[in-house]
C-alpha cells in the first residue's frame, strides 16, 4: 500500500516539474522571500558589461554602453498590468522632480525584462501602455529585454528573484530600483514604497558624487555625509551621530575662541 502512494506522488510530481522547466508553473504558491532582496550580499556586485540586449526601438546595445554614468536599473516584466507599470510611470513622474541631475546627461536609466516570454515588440507596447517618455529622455532611458538565460543570471547578479503565482496569474517580484555605479557595480537599492526625489538625488550622489555635477562634488560630499542610509526602514535619513559630533565640535572650537578672546581683553585692560 505503502510503495503504490509513493508511486502516485510521482507520477503527479514529475509531471509538475517538468512543467516547472518550461512556462510558468501551474503548481506554484507565494514565497514572500523573494520581496526582500540580501543587500549586504549583492552590494558591490559588478554586472557583465558585454551583456547584450534589444531596446523597444528594436536596437542591439551592450550594457557597457550605457555605462560611464550611475544608471538606474528597474526589472520589469512588460505583460504586467499592476505594479510594473505603476513603477515605471511613478518613477517618471519624481525623476520629473529631480531638479540638480539631467537624465541622459548625469546619469540613465534601464528597464529590462525578466520575463523569457516579452520581445522588443512586448517592451514599445509597454512603453506606450505606460504613458511614454519625453523625447529628451530617449537617450537615456531605455526598456529592453534579454535572452535565453541571461535574464535569470543578469537579475540573479543583482539579488533579484521572481516567481510565478498560479492564483494570481501574475510574477512575484519586489519593486525595487537597483543604483549602479559608473563601473556597474549595484551601490543602493530603494524599494518603490520610498521613491521621491530627494532619495534619487542621495543614492546618485552615493553611486558616484565625482562624475555627478562636477561644479557642486564639494556640495555632494556634505551631503552624503550627513545622510546615511537605514536599511530597516528603506530610507535615507539624517547622519545623526555625524551631526552630534560636528556639533560638539563647534561648540568646543566655539568656548575656545570665547576664551581665547575673554583673555586678550582682559591682559588689555591690565596695559591700560
Amino acid at each position: 500500500m505503502v510503495l503504490r502512494r509513493l508511486a502516485g506522488l510521482l507520477l503527479v510530481a514529475v509531471p509538475a516539474l517538468a512543467y516547472a522547466i518550461g512556462e510558468p508553473t501551474r503548481y506554484s504558491s507565494p514565497d514572500t522571500s523573494i520581496m526582500r532582496i540580501d543587500e549586504p550580499r549583492y552590494l558591490g556586485a559588478r554586472l557583465d558589461g558585454e551583456l547584450g540586449f534589444t531596446d523597444s526601438e528594436g536596437q542591439v546595445f551592450r550594457l557597457g554602453e550605457l555605462l560611464g554614468k550611475p544608471m538606474i536599473l528597474l526589472l520589469s516584466y512588460y505583460g504586467c498590468d499592476g505594479t510594473c507599470p505603476t513603477m515605471n510611470s511613478e518613477l517618471a513622474k519624481v525623476l520629473a522632480k529631480v531638479d540638480r541631475f539631467r537624465l541622459g546627461e548625469d546619469y540613465r536609466v534601464l528597464t529590462v525584462s525578466f520575463d523569457k516570454r516579452d520581445s522588443s515588440a512586448s517592451a514599445a507596447a509597454f512603453l506606450s501602455r505606460t504613458g511614454g517618455i519625453p523625447d529628451a529622455w530617449r537617450a537615456g532611458w531605455r526598456h529592453a529585454v534579454l535572452s535565453g538565460q541571461d535574464v535569470e543570471d543578469f537579475a540573479g547578479g543583482v539579488g533579484f528573484r521572481f516567481f510565478w503565482s498560479d492564483a494570481a496569474k501574475a510574477f512575484l517580484h519586489p519593486n525595487v530600483l537597483v543604483f549602479l555605479t559608473p563601473e556597474g557595480r549595484v551601490a543602493r537599492y530603494i524599494y518603490g514604497t520610498r521613491m521621491d526625489a530627494a532619495a534619487i538625488e542621495l543614492a546618485l550622489t552615493e553611486a558616484d558624487w565625482e562624475r555627478i555635477a562636477n561644479s557642486t562634488a564639494v556640495f555632494d560630499m556634505v551631503t552624503g555625509a550627513c545622510f546615511s542610509y537605514n536599511y530597516e526602514e528603506g530610507r535615507y535619513q539624517l547622519n545623526y551621530s555625524l551631526l552630534a559630533g560636528v556639533g560638539s565640535l563647534l561648540l568646543g572650537l566655539s568656548l575656545i575662541g570665547l576664551g581665547a578672546w575673554a583673555y586678550r581683553r582682559k591682559i588689555g585692560r591690565l596695559h591700560e
